[in-house]
């Protein structure tokens, strides 16, 4: 009799083995399916694609300089200077940091236009700049249906005026709204 006991407890605990292990192997399934055919995607809008040398005019001279473009998950692409600039995501907003100066900034974030700015019926992008003060300006741009604010932040540039202010308009020229 003692032997059915022990048989029957290790029979018992075999089963329950067996089943952690499979909510076990469930789970990990599971995640693994979310990594790759949804985490993944996130991964991939938020990117850096596209290499290209361009010219760009610095000082009535034509300078070359490699770009890519970002691919945003708020819907939109620019193309930035990879040696001068780093991307960097905070709460809702892409962050272009200029590296040689950290402080010169150009943020993209989805905004409402001002009241001051307005759209015309007949075009795909219509923008608006507010200057905030000697430093800062805000670029809206429309379209969509949607409104983005780009916040440009030079403060104490001299040294680097014509180099920041040719890449910054490098970058704003090629922001493009992706069409969902």
């Amino acid at each position: 009799m003692s032997d059915n006991k022990k048989l029957g407890k290790k029979t018992i605990l075999m089963k329950i083995l067996i089943a952690g292990g499979v909510i076990i192997l469930t789970a990990l399934i599971i995640y693994l399916m979310k990594y790759f055919f949804v985490d993944k995607n996130y991964i991939k809008i938020n990117m850096s694609t596209d290499k290209k040398l361009e010219y760009i005019t610095i000082n009535n001279e034509e300078e070359l300089i490699s770009t890519q473009k970002y691919v945003s998950d708020l819907n939109y692409t620019m193309r930035y200077d990879i040696d001068h600039f780093s991307i960097m995501k905070y709460r809702g907003q892409d962050i272009y940091k200029y590296i040689n100066a950290e402080k010169i900034l150009v943020i993209v974030e989805k905004s409402i236009l001002p009241s001051q700015c307005s759209i015309s019926a007949n075009s795909y992008y219509d923008s608006c700049i507010v200057k905030i003060d000697n430093y800062t300006k805000e670029y809206y741009i429309s379209g969509n249906n949607i409104t983005y604010k780009i916040t440009v932040k030079t403060p104490n540039i001299n040294e680097y005026e014509q180099n920041v202010n040719s890449r910054i308009n490098y970058m704003l020229k090629s922001f493009k709204i992706v069409k969902n």
